[in-house]
C-alpha cells in the first residue's frame, strides 16, 4: 500500500496558520534535537517557543532502556491509530530511509503480528497501541505481561513515554492541520539512495546513560514523571510541564482546567486531583471543579475558560475535520499565542494523562 492511499483515508485540511520567522537561538535548539533539520512544525509553532522546544524535546530519541528501534515503529503505530498524516507520513518516511520497505510497513500497520519481528517487539508495539487508544485505558496486567516479556521497568516506562510523546506530537499536528513535510517526497529520488546512509544516522534513536529523577519533581504530574525514573525523559518532561505552566500566555488556572478535564475523560485520577488541589489557590472549591468536570462548564469560568474546558475534552478522541474546524474558530477568536498554548496545554495533557498507566504498577 502506498503512503498516498493510507493517507488519503485520513481527514486532513488545510492548514490556516502561516509560518513564521523563527529566533535564531531556536531554530539551533531545534536543529539540536532533529539533527540538523528545521521540520514544517518549526516555524508554525515558532510564535509561542516553549511549544516549539517541547516538541523538539518530547520527540527526541535518546533513550537509556528500551530497545531503540522499536521508537520509530512506536510513533508509525501511533500516528496511525490517531490519523495523524502528518505525523504518519514523517514516521513512514523515516522508516524507509532507515532501511525498511513498504511492504514490511505495511504489515506493520496491518498487523504486528504478520511483520518480523519477535514477540517480545510485538508485545511492546499493542502495548503502545493499547496507551494511545487508551479505550480502555490498559490496566496493571499489561504492564507485568511486558515484564515476563523480558522488559526491564525503566524499559517499560520509555515505551509508554514513547507512546505519550507521539500522542502529543500527533495532537499538535492534527489541531494545526500541519502539511507534509517536503521529506516525504525526496526520499524516492535518485540521489536520495546515495545520501540516505548519511540521513539515517542522523534519524536513528541514540543510547545514552540512565540519569536520576530531576530535582526538585514537584508541582501537576510529579508521579507521571517520578515513574519515569532512571531514563533521560524523566527531566525532559517535568522541565517540558514547567515550562508549559509558567508562560504567561494562558493563566495557569485555565491550563489546570484543561490537565483535570482530559484526566477525568482517560481515567487519571491522578492529574485530576493534582489540577483540582492547584485550582484551590485560584478560588475553585471542591464543588467548583466538579461542577466543570461534569458539565463542561460553571458560571466560575471566565470568557476563555467557557470557549477551551468542551475544546480540551474534545482532544481526548475526535474526528479530524471536526477538530481542525473547532481549532481554526478559536485561532479566530483568540488569536495565534493564545489558540498555540491551548493546543500545546491539550497535547501534553493528553500524553502524560496516557502516560499515568505506568502508576497503575507503583
Amino acid at each position: 500500500m502506498a503512503l498516498s492511499e493510507t493517507a488519503a483515508r485520513m481527514e486532513w485540511g488545510a492548514c490556516w496558520l502561516e509560518p513564521a520567522p523563527i529566533p535564531r537561538a531556536l531554530a539551533t535548539e531545534v536543529r539540536r534535537s532533529t539533527g540538523g533539520g528545521l521540520p514544517v512544525w518549526a516555524s508554525r509553532l515558532a510564535p509561542l517557543p516553549w511549544l516549539a522546544r517541547a516538541f523538539a524535546r518530547l520527540t527526541e530519541k535518546r533513550l537509556a532502556h528500551m530497545p531503540l528501534a522499536l521508537w520509530d515503529l512506536i510513533g508509525l503505530i501511533v500516528s496511525q491509530d490517531n490519523s495523524c498524516r502528518y505525523c504518519y507520513g514523517a514516521m513512514r518516511t523515516v522508516l524507509k530511509v532507515l532501511g525498511h520497505d513498504d511492504a514490511y510497513v505495511d504489515r506493520i500497520e496491518r498487523d504486528v503480528h504478520l511483520a518480523e519481528l519477535s514477540r517480545t517487539e510485538q508485545a511492546a508495539l499493542e502495548f503502545a497501541r493499547r496507551v494511545s487508544h487508551a479505550n480502555p485505558r490498559p490496566a496493571a496486567g499489561e504492564l507485568e505481561d511486558l515484564a515476563r516479556a523480558g522488559f526491564s521497568r525503566p524499559a517499560i516506562a520509555e515505551i509508554a513515554y514513547a507512546a505519550a510523546s507521539s500522542v502529543f506530537a500527533n495532537r499538535v499536528a492534527t489541531l494545526l492541520a500541519l502539511p507534509p513535510e517536503p521529506f516525504e517526497g525526496w526520499v524516492d529520488r535518485p540521489l536520495a539512495r546515495l545520501l540516505r546512509p548519511l540521513v539515517a544516522r542522523r534519524l536513528r534513536a541514540r543510547r545514552v546513560a540512565p540519569e536520576p529523577l530531576p530535582r526538585p519533581n514537584d508541582g501537576p504530574c510529579a508521579a507521571v514523571v517520578a515513574a519515569l525514573a532512571g531514563s533521560p525523559v524523566a527531566r525532559v518532561l517535568r522541565e517540558v510541564i514547567d515550562d508549559a505552566l509558567a508562560s504567561p500566555v494562558l493563566p495557569r488556572r485555565t491550563k489546570l482546567l484543561m490537565l483535570a478535564v482530559i484526566g477525568r475523560a482517560l481515567g487519571c485520577r491522578p492529574s485530576e486531583v493534582e489540577a483540582a488541589e492547584g485550582l484551590r489557590g485560584a478560588g475553585f472549591t471542591p464543588d467548583d471543579v466538579s461542577e466543570v468536570l461534569a458539565n463542561l462548564g460553571s458560571p466560575k469560568l471566565d470568557g476563555r475558560e467557557v470557549l477551551l474546558v468542551p475544546f480540551a475534552r474534545e482532544t481526548v478522541r475526535y474526528r479530524n475535520a471536526a477538530i481542525q474546524r473547532h481549532t481554526h474558530e478559536l485561532w479566530e477568536r483568540l488569536g495565534t499565542q493564545e489558540v498555540l498554548e491551548a493546543i500545546g496545554i491539550a497535547a501534553l495533557a493528553n500524553g502524560v494523562c496516557r502516560l499515568s498507566v505506568l502508576l497503575e504498577a507503583c
